[in-house]
């Protein structure tokens, strides 16, 4: 590391101090709440700041992200009309609102709600769900090797904590939407916990040109249901998101997201199967211009036998952009009869785009069905002279072509009113 590039490092990790003595100083949520937040700050010292020679973050900009200046914003003046230009109508009445990275209840809508639901500030929930968020955050700690998702823990201002009762099932897709202003740090926490036999619709979407940090913690019981949708758009910010997920027997977990160009959007997903027969689909399209960069790393565990898992994502990439997919099925030698999948494509439009991949397995069960790849390809010289010979012209095929690679994927939106909008948005390349 030259000079310059460690006077970078210390001085963001000088801004990350300030924020933290700011959070501790002015957060409420007891002295359980405080104690957390210290022991994630010392853990997140102890893991240190990353640099290229960590496998998850080697085509991250790191220099980029050491010379923004983090800062703890204001609250800024914001009414329910300015929120509500970026809610879904099918969301209306069921849509939470983070702001700088802090949830508030103000802002927000729960009225298409079930009764049944608790949604409270995590500094609330602490005083009813302590032990069970103690336990959760503790064990967190032992296992999360990713440093920004540990600070996350330490510095977020005021998150969100989502109950679901037992056999609830709510109809209504539950919107969260992420504002930041320019130049600010947005630590956003969710932490979700659904139990048995409930089914939950999520979906996750970003707006402004802050560094934004979202973590969403989600623990399944049997039988429970969880479906997200993660939304990037072309705001010229940054984007840490983080999905962090338990199964238990019988639950189903699906997970989308969706990059259309901010300045850098870095997904990490972990999943770890705690139960027979449970279920993960994690799928994903990057669809970058300009400079745009995404980077996208997934570790599934199977940990329990007669489990399924699949990851897919595919890329299509024009300009001087960059992404990069570092995936990992890891296999315990008890989950027998797992069938666990792996796939990432990418599409090159450009001789200055470049795409990475990196896909693995770890098994150490030998009753397994297991398959992992990757593909990287430009348009077809001779697919466009087929379409070409048929009266279109070289930018009507090229597009046609395009739309063909990555229809399979908009297909698997879960929600009909986004797919129309990624179709109307994504198309016009």
């Amino acid at each position: 590391m030259s000079i310059k590039e460690e006077t970078s490092h210390d001085t963001f990790l000088s801004c990350l101090h300030q924020y933290f003595e700011q959070i501790c100083s002015s957060s409420s949520g007891g002295d359980l709440l405080k104690g957390m937040r210290e022991k994630a700050w010392d853990h997140f010292l102890e893991l240190g700041l990353p640099d290229k020679q960590q496998e998850a973050f080697k085509y991250v900009p790191l220099r980029r992200l050491y010379d923004l200046t983090v800062q703890k914003g204001p609250l800024p003046l914001i009414d329910k009309e300015e929120v509500l230009e970026h809610i879904y109508p099918e969301c209306r009445g069921s849509y939470f609102v983070f702001i700088n990275g802090s949830y508030r209840p103000e802002l927000s809508d729960l009225s298409n709600l079930p009764k049944k639901v608790v949604a409270l500030p995590i500094a609330d929930a602490m005083r009813s769900y302590g032990p069970f968020l103690q336990s959760r955050w503790s064990k967190a700690l032992k296992e999360e090797p990713d440093p920004f998702a540990v600070l996350n823990l330490a510095i977020h201002p005021q998150g969100l904590f989502f109950y679901v009762p037992p056999k609830v099932v709510i109809e209504a897709p539950i919107q969260t939407l992420f504002l930041s202003t320019p130049g600010c740090f947005a630590p956003a926490r969710l932490q979700l916990f659904l139990a048995s036999q409930t089914e939950v619709q999520w979906i996750s979407s970003i707006a402004g040109e802050g560094l934004h940090n979202t973590f969403l913690d989600v623990a399944l019981e049997d039988g429970a249901s969880f479906q997200q949708t993660d939304i990037s758009g072309k705001e010229l910010g940054w984007h840490f998101n983080f999905l962090r997920a338990t199964l238990k027997r019988d639950s189903r977990l699906k997970y989308f997201a969706l990059t259309k160009g901010p300045k850098i959007t870095r997904h990490s997903l972990r999943t770890q199967i705690q139960g027979e027969n449970a279920d993960v689909l994690l799928q994903g399209l990057w669809h970058l211009q300009e400079n745009a960069q995404a980077h996208t790393h997934v570790f599934v565990e199977h940990a329990e036998p007669h489990a399924r898992s699949l990851q897919k994502f595919k890329g299509v990439l024009k300009g001087i952009s960059q992404s990069s997919f570092e995936g990992k099925i890891f296999v315990r030698p008890e989950a027998q009869k797992t069938e666990a999948y792996q796939l990432n494509h990418n599409l090159l439009l450009s001789e200055g785009a470049i795409a990475y991949a990196k896909p693995n397995l770890e098994i150490f069960a030998d009753d397994v069905k297991a398959s992992h790849g990757a593909t990287f390809a430009q348009v077809d010289d001779e697919q466009l002279f087929y379409l070409k010979s048929r009266g279109l012209s070289s930018e009507e095929a090229s597009r046609l072509l395009i739309r063909g690679f990555m229809q399979e994927m908009i297909d698997q939106i879960p929600h009909a009113f986004i797919r129309k909008e990624v179709e109307k948005d994504v198309f016009t390349i």
